[in-house]
């Protein structure tokens, strides 16, 4: 308990901004580079929390920053750029905020905020690589197109024409763009991605489908109404459905529209249990079941049986979270536990922890994705920790409910991504790539770990400090 402080402080310094963009070789402090492992590692993440001397008011509003590594035979080559959306750039010119977000309110008091719904696109929280193009995602907007080799942000990819909100003109008005989220999941058979997006208008709240084929060309999307208003940041793709958790959620649209406050102050979760959307894949037809009341930020992996039993696992919350945790009061934080849902053909749900260790940000071996899987890696913490700050990495034996567990404290932990050994039969034959803040340099490292053991291979050091950030994915050299 007496480390709880620490942690925060570390924590804190850990989210300082990122103030240079370099292009440099990463010299290597411990082990060496597996010889197989060549490709190219991008991570997207918030760069900085403040803006000439406002700080944001939420993790989530921070300026999307890719780390990109390249592990060729000489070593691994890093260089980090911000993604300059529209409004980053219009931002940086007026040296100041002039967006709303989810956090964040304009300086200046209410009549600065009074009915401006337009917020800024981030591109902070995912990076997907499909059809060719490397994308910066944020889940209420549209994707970034970025150069893979440079960095360079090149435009606002509405997919075609894909992202354009097809509704009645009110509905246009109030929300021209439809948003596509930050967890697409590519299909290992077909090669397709799988999307979705919430799109509230003020009158309805709708879920948006999309399917985007293995050249990146996107269907048009598909709609189901909601009953209610939803928080949803993830989901679950299997060979023959679509399955998203819904727990009820509502936001202040009175304090939001006259600028009193930006949504997560005014968002909170309702009373009742959460639903599960059973949605076809190939179709809006969709069945309602539910199980009792939860959240669940992600998914590492969904599957179904022959019977058409459907198992879903993701890091279980007993209830909401509060978005704006309190760091003096570490006790009432909520903890995830990574946790197999069965969902029945007739509607019967039950769920079955995996592990006693908290964990988030996890990760399988991505030709598993909708196939049965045995293991997940994810960020973690030791059974008993009451801080929220991951100092571990976690692998769990889904099949046999089994934790391996390496604590690197005082170092943070960032998402694992897996990479496969080319030719490697096992599931688990692989490396994992994770970055880490190691406070006493100010620094980061990229540590490449045994996923069998999680064992260090190799360790490499950044020339910065930089957040540790949300989700990456690594590019084969074949495919880069």
């Amino acid at each position: 308990m007496s480390a709880a402080p620490e942690l925060y402080d570390i924590y804190a310094r850990s989210n300082e901004a990122v103030t240079q963009e370099f292009d440099v070789r990463l010299p290597l402090c411990e082990g060496a580079v597996p010889e197989q492992l060549r490709g190219v590692l991008f991570r997207n993440g918030p760069g900085r929390l403040e803006l000439y001397g406002h700080r944001y008011g939420h993790l989530f509003d921070g300026d999307g920053h890719i780390n990109r590594f390249a592990f060729d035979d000489r070593g691994v080559t890093y260089r980090n750029r911000y993604v300059r959306t529209r409004e980053f750039l219009a931002e940086e010119s007026a040296r100041r905020i002039l967006f709303r977000n989810f956090g964040t309110n304009i300086p200046g008091g209410l009549l600065k905020n009074l009915l401006r719904t337009r917020f800024k696109n981030v591109a902070n929280t995912s990076v997907v690589h499909h059809g060719g193009k490397l994308l910066a995602l944020w889940e209420a907007g549209w994707p970034h197109r970025l150069d893979p080799g440079n960095l360079d942000t090149l435009a606002r990819d509405d997919l075609g024409g894909a992202l354009h909100n097809p509704g009645s003109v009110v509905e246009r008005l109030v929300a021209p763009e439809l948003p596509f989220s930050a967890h697409p999941k590519v299909c290992p058979v077909t090669g397709e991605l799988f999307n979705f997006g919430l799109a509230a208008t003020g009158t309805r709240s709708r879920l948006c489908l999309y399917r985007v084929d293995a050249g990146g060309r996107a269907a048009p999307p598909e709609f189901i109404d909601l009953p209610g208003g939803y928080f949803i940041h993830d989901f679950v793709l299997t060979a023959r459905h679509r399955v998203f958790f819904l727990t009820p959620t509502a936001f202040d649209l009175r304090k939001m529209l006259l600028g009193l406050a930006p949504p997560v102050q005014t968002m909170r979760a309702l009373p009742g249990p959460t639903q599960i959307l059973v949605v076809d894949r190939d179709s809006t037809a969709h069945r309602r079941t539910e199980t009792g009341a939860c959240f669940i930020f992600h998914f590492p992996n969904g599957f179904e049986d022959e019977q058409g039993v459907i198992f879903a696992d993701g890091y279980r919350m007993h209830r909401f979270p509060d978005l704006n945790p309190r760091p003096d009061r570490p006790e009432e934080h909520v903890k995830p536990y990574l946790t197999r849902y069965r969902i029945d053909p007739g509607g019967g749900v039950s769920e079955q922890p995996l592990t006693d260790h908290t964990g988030e940000l996890g990760t399988i071996r991505q030709d598993k994705i909708s196939r049965r899987h045995r293991y997940a890696w994810s960020i973690g913490s030791a059974p008993g920790r009451k801080t929220p700050f991951s100092t571990g990495i976690l692998k769990v034996d889904c099949d046999g409910a089994t934790t391996l567990f390496r604590d690197f404290g005082p170092a943070l932990t960032g998402e694992p991504v897996f990479v496969p050994r080319p030719g490697g039969t096992d599931e688990d034959d692989g490396w994992l790539l994770s970055m880490h803040y190691v406070d006493a340099e100010r620094a980061n490292h990229l540590l490449v770990l045994d996923a069998r053991d999680l064992g260090t291979l190799a360790r490499l050091r950044l020339p910065h400090a930089t957040p540790l950030g949300f989700h990456g994915t690594f590019v084969a050299e074949d495919a880069a």
